[in-house]
C-alpha cells in the first residue's frame, strides 16, 4: 500500500509540475527542437556515384580547393606507430631482498622440539612447494651457513632484470621496453631487450655463484634446492599500460592529406577510376551533398512546421475548443509525443531498409519500408483524443514519410496516408483492445491493396519483388496494433487520460472500487446503477458519449464511501446522524462528498472524464433541505454557504448525469405513479435545474432537454412498470406501445418557464 501511495503521489507531483511549467508554447518549442535534432543531416548519398574501375561518364573538375584525407595511408601510419610502441613492464626491485628476509624468518622459526610445526611454517613463509626431504637436509647444517650462502647467491641477482621467458619480449617489434617501478609508476625508462634475462639464465648465475663460494657439494645442493624456488621474475608485463601507450601513439599520428585545387581535373571522360580518383570524388561528394542536404533539410523543416501549424489551426477552429475534457497543453503534449515516436519508427525502418538491402541484394528496398508500423500514432490519437485530429495527423505522417525519403518515392507517402486512414476508421468502429487488433488488420489489408495497385500500374505482372513486398506489407499493420496495445496503457497512465478502452475496464462492476462502494454504501451503489441507466439512455438519444455518462454515473457519488451513513439512501432503522448536527455542518458534510470523490478518483487515476463528472454533477446547486432547516431555526443563513462549490457542468455528459442524479433521487418518493405523472415529474425537475442556471455552461439545447425528458420517462416506466397506474385514456396507448410519445397538445415538450406542480 505504501509503494502504491508513493507511486500515486509521484504521478500527481509530475502532473502538477507538468501543468505549471509546460504550457502549450513551451511544449511546441520542445517538439520542434526534437524534430530538428532527429532529422539533422548526418550522412549523405554520393553525388558522383562512381567506384574504382568504373569508366568516368564525363570530365569532372574540382569546384573548390580542399585538402583530402587519405584514410588508408593514415590508418597505415597509425598501425606502424602502435607496432613501434615499446611494451610496458612493471619492475619490482625488492623481489630478492624480500626473498632473503623471508628465508631468514623461516630459518629462525625452526624449533627442534616441534619440527613438524616448524616444517609447515617454514614452507608457508617462503611460499614454496613443501618438501620433507629438503627440510630434513636443511636441519643437518648450521642455519647461519644456509642463510649466508643462500642470501649471497640471491643478492647476486639484485641488479639483473628478469622475465619469465625471453620469448615474451620478442612478441613485440621494438628493440626496447619501458620499465617502471611498482613503487613509482610515473617514473619510466627505456631498457634494451639485450639487458633482460629470463629465469633460466638467472638460475644459472645464482648456481655459479654458489659453486664458487661453497665447496661442500652436499651443502651446496641443499642451498640450491632451497633458493632455486625463490628465483622469480622481477619484471611483469602490464597489458593495460601497454594498450594505453599504443593509443597515445595513435593519437599523435598526423593524418595524411593530399591537396585538390579549384578547377583541377579530377578525372577525364572515358578514364578508368583509380584509387586516387575515387578518394578525390568522395571528398567532392561529401562537400557537395553536405551543401545540398542542409538546403533540403531547411526546406523540409519549414514545410513540416507550416503543415503542423495549418493542421493544428484547422483542428483548433473546428474541434479543439469543444473538447472540454482535455487542456490544450495536454492535447499538444500527447499528439507531439506520438508524432516524435512515429518519426523515430520511420527512421528506424528506413535505416533497417538500407542495412538489409545492402547485405541482401535480392531483397527490394521497398520491402522493409512497407513493413513500417506507420499507423501507431494516428491510431493512438484516435483512441485517446478523437477521430478528427487523427485524420489530420494522418496527413502529416503521409507528408513526413515522403520528406524522410526523397521526392522520387512519393508513393510511400500515399501508402502511409491510406494505411493511417484505414487504421483510424477501424478504431472508430470499435474502441476496444480487440478493436485495436482489428484496426491493425485493416491497415494490413490497406497495405496489400495498395501494393497490388502499385505493381499493377508499374509493370502489370506478378513477380518475386511484388510477392516479397506483399509479405512485408502485411506485417506493418499487425506490428502497429501490437505497438499500440503496448504503448496505450503507458500513455493513459502518464497523461492521466481515460480512453474508451479504459472506460470499459472501469465500467466492469467487479472493479474493486465499485465493490467497495457496494459494501460500504449499498444504497448509493444502487442509486448509481439506476442513474447510469437513465444517463446512458439520454446520452444515446442526444448524440453524447453514452460510455462516459454510464461509467461516470457509476463513480459520480464515490465520495460517499467516506461517510455513507450521512446520506439517506444508506441509512437503516430510521437513524439519521444529521438530527444531532447543525444545518451548516450537515450541508458541509453533504458538499464534501464531491471533494472526497475527486480525491478518490485522482488516487485511483480514474481520469479527467470521471473526475469532471464527479466535480460537476451537482454544479453550484443549493442544498435546499438544510438551507430551509437553517432558515426555520432562525439562523439567517447565507445561500452561498449551502451551495455546492461547482463548477457547473461543462459538457453534455456532465449535464446529463446531473439531471439523472436529481431525477433518480427524487423518484424514490413516488408512489404508484402514472405515465403522465412521470412525465410531469421529470420535466419539473429538469425545469428547476435549468432555471437555477446549472446548465448554462454546457452545450445542452432545449431540444436536447426534451429528448432527455422522454428518454428518462421510458427508463422510469421500465423501473415502475409493476406499480404504474394507467388512466383509461392511456391504456389503449400502452397496449400499442405508445405510452411515452408526445400527446397531440404537445404537453410533453420541455418548457423552461413551467414550475413544479
Amino acid at each position: 500500500m505504501k509503494l502504491k501511495k508513493i507511486k500515486d503521489d509521484l504521478a500527481d507531483n509530475i502532473e502538477n509540475f507538468f501543468e505549471k511549467v509546460f504550457n502549450k508554447y513551451v511544449i511546441t518549442i520542445l517538439f520542434f527542437v526534437v524534430i530538428i535534432i532527429l532529422n539533422f543531416p548526418r550522412s549523405s548519398e554520393n553525388y558522383y556515384n562512381l567506384k574504382i574501375g568504373d569508366i568516368a561518364p564525363k570530365t569532372i573538375r574540382a569546384t573548390v580547393s580542399m585538402l583530402v584525407e587519405d584514410k588508408q595511408a593514415t590508418q597505415k601510419r597509425i598501425e606502424e606507430a602502435m607496432n613501434n610502441t615499446p611494451p610496458v613492464f612493471d619492475y619490482n626491485a625488492n623481489v630478492f631482498s624480500n626473498a632473503i628476509d623471508s628465508l631468514k624468518k623461516a630459518l629462525n622459526q625452526i624449533n627442534d622440539e616441534d619440527l613438524k610445526s616448524s616444517e609447515k611454517k617454514f614452507f608457508e613463509i617462503l611460499k614454496i612447494k613443501p618438501s620433507h626431504p629438503l627440510f630434513m637436509r636443511i636441519l643437518r647444517y648450521n642455519k647461519d651457513d644456509i642463510f649466508k650462502y643462500a642470501s649471497d647467491a640471491l643478492n647476486t641477482l639484485q641488479h639483473y632484470y628478469i622475465v619469465n621467458s625471453v620469448r615474451q619480449l620478442y612478441k613485440f617489434s621494438p628493440d626496447k621496453i619501458i620499465i617502471r617501478s611498482i613503487k613509482n609508476p610515473q617514473k619510466e625508462r627505456l631498457l634494451s631487450k639485450d639487458d633482460v634475462i629470463d629465469t633460466t639464465r638467472a638460475k644459472i648465475i645464482a648456481y655459479n655463484r654458489l659453486k664458487s663460494i661453497v665447496d661442500d657439494v652436499s651443502l651446496r645442493n641443499t642451498v640450491w634446492d632451497l633458493i632455486s624456488q625463490l628465483i622469480v621474475p622481477n619484471l611483469t608485463f602490464n597489458s593495460l599500460a601497454t594498450r594505453q601507450k599504443k593509443q597515445e601513439a595513435a593519437k599523435k599520428v598526423n593524418k595524411v592529406f593530399f591537396k585538390i585545387s579549384k578547377g583541377e581535373i579530377i578525372v577525364r571522360s572515358g578514364d578508368v577510376i583509380t584509387k586516387a580518383d575515387y578518394l578525390k570524388l568522395n571528398a567532392l561528394n561529401s562537400l557537395k551533398q553536405k551543401q545540398n542536404t542542409y538546403i533540403k533539410f531547411v526546406a523540409d523543416m519549414l514545410l513540416f512546421m507550416v503543415l503542423c501549424f495549418i493542421l493544428y489551426e484547422v483542428y483548433r477552429i473546428t474541434k479543439a475548443k469543444k473538447n472540454k475534457w482535455i487542456s490544450e497543453a495536454k492535447l499538444l503534449a500527447i499528439t507531439e509525443s506520438l508524432v516524435v515516436i512515429q518519426i523515430l519508427l520511420f527512421k528506424l525502418f528506413v535505416y533497417l531498409s538500407n542495412v538489409i538491402t545492402f547485405s541482401n541484394v535480392d531483397l527490394p528496398q521497398t520491402a522493409v519500408l512497407f513493413a513500417t508500423p506507420f499507423a501507431v500514432a494516428s491510431m493512438m490519437v484516435a483512441i485517446m483524443i478523437d477521430f478528427e485530429l487523427a485524420f489530420l495527423v494522418s496527413i502529416l505522417f503521409g507528408v513526413s514519410a515522403w520528406l524522410l525519403l526523397n521526392p522520387e518515392m512519393f508513393f510511400v507517402g500515399v501508402y502511409v496516408f491510406l494505411g493511417n486512414i484505414a487504421g483510424i476508421f477501424g478504431i472508430r468502429k470499435e474502441k476496444t483492445r480487440t478493436g485495436v487488433i482489428k484496426a491493425g488488420l485493416y491497415v494490413s489489408l490497406s497495405s496489400l491493396l495498395f501494393i497490388l495497385l502499385f505493381y499493377t500500374l508499374k509493370n502489370g505482372e506478378i513477380n518475386k519483388s511484388m510477392l516479397i513486398d506483399l509479405a512485408f506489407g502485411s506485417f506493418g499493420g499487425v506490428l502497429s496494433a501490437i505497438i499500440v496495445s503496448g504503448f496505450l496503457p503507458v500513455f493513459e497512465y502518464a497523461f492521466n487520460i481515460t480512453t474508451d478502452i479504459k472506460l470499459l475496464e472501469l465500467g466492469n462492476l467487479n472493479n474493486p472500487l465499485l465493490k467497495e462502494l457496494a459494501i460500504k454504501a449499498p444504497g448509493t451503489y444502487h442509486h448509481s446503477i439506476v442513474v447510469s441507466s437513465l444517463a446512458e439512455a439520454a446520452a444515446t438519444q442526444i448524440g453524447a458519449n453514452p460510455l462516459i455518462v454510464k461509467v461516470g454515473s457509476y463513480y459520480h457519488d464515490i465520495g460517499k464511501i467516506k461517510k455513507p451513513l450521512y446520506f439517506i439512501e444508506n441509512q437503516v432503522d430510521g437513524i439519521n446522524p444529521h438530527d444531532k448536527l447543525k444545518p451548516s455542518i450537515s450541508a458541509l458534510i453533504i458538499k464534501n462528498h464531491v471533494k472526497y470523490g475527486v480525491e478518490i478518483a485522482k488516487k485511483h487515476r480514474l481520469g479527467n472524464y470521471i473526475i469532471d463528472i464527479i466535480q460537476q454533477h451537482h454544479g453550484t446547486s443549493l442544498i435546499k433541505y438544510f438551507y430551509n432547516k437553517a432558515k426555520e431555526n432562525g439562523l439567517n443563513p447565507k445561500e452561498e454557504d449551502f451551495r455546492y462549490p461547482g463548477p457547473k457542468p461543462q459538457t453534455k455528459e456532465a449535464g446529463i448525469v446531473m439531471i439523472a442524479d436529481e431525477v433518480e433521487a427524487a423518484s424514490k418518493t413516488l408512489s404508484n405513479p402514472t405515465v403522465a405523472h412521470l412525465r410531469d415529474f421529470v420535466r419539473d425537475i429538469t425545469n428547476k435545474i435549468f432555471l437555477d442556471g446549472q446548465l448554462d455552461e454546457c452545450e445542452l439545447t432545449l431540444k436536447d432537454l426534451n429528448l432527455i425528458v422522454d428518454s428518462f420517462v421510458k427508463v422510469l416506466v421500465g423501473i415502475f412498470h409493476h406499480r404504474i397506474e394507467y388512466p383509461e385514456d392511456e391504456k389503449k396507448d400502452n397496449v400499442a406501445g405508445e405510452t411515452c410519445k408526445l400527446n397531440a397538445k404537445g404537453e410533453n415538450e420541455f418548457n423552461p418557464n413551467r414550475t413544479q406542480g
